[in-house]
């Protein structure tokens, strides 16, 4: 899928860790993400369950996986992250979608974390999800689930 005008993407927080830390595969592509998806004149979106999340790991020990950043520090990364992406809360029909779906696909644990993400962008209207892992996400047939390693920046 092409970064074209108009097109709403929710970001995965995997993204936003790409971004934070150079050490990782996909650090680049995350980075070229929040700089060419506004300037298509597409929308970058995070759900509120991202900034959580985000900040769970970015504090976290690096024993932990973790990247055992300073809390002022994580918080500027997201205010950084915000310039670029508007928020979207979690909803009532997202909530009745993701119970619907964990029935469904007999999902447990910390998938039903990434489970919630996947509703709140269809709930929200989104035209995919970017993440770094696409396996993480079942297939509803609802939302196209993008690969941030194979997402094109090419214009049009």
């Amino acid at each position: 899928m092409k970064m074209t005008p108009g097109k709403k993407f929710l970001v995965d927080t995997n993204v936003l860790l790409e971004a934070t830390d150079a050490g990782r595969p996909l650090h680049d592509r995350a980075i070229e993400l929040f700089r060419v998806a506004p300037a298509r004149g597409a929308d970058l979106l995070l759900a509120t369950q991202n900034l959580r999340e985000y900040l769970v790991v970015a504090t976290r020990p690096v024993a932990n996986n973790g990247l055992e950043m300073p809390m002022p520090d994580a918080l500027e990364n997201l205010c950084r992250f915000r310039r670029r992406a508007a928020v979207v809360g979690e909803s009532l029909p997202a909530s009745e979608r993701f119970l619907r779906w964990a029935a469904q696909f007999e999902l447990s644990g910390k998938r039903l974390h990434d489970l919630q993400i996947l509703a709140t962008s269809v709930a929200a209207g989104m035209d995919g999800l970017i993440t770094a892992n696409p396996r993480d996400f079942p297939d509803t047939g609802e939302i196209k689930v993008i690969s941030l390693a194979e997402l094109s920046f090419e214009p049009g």
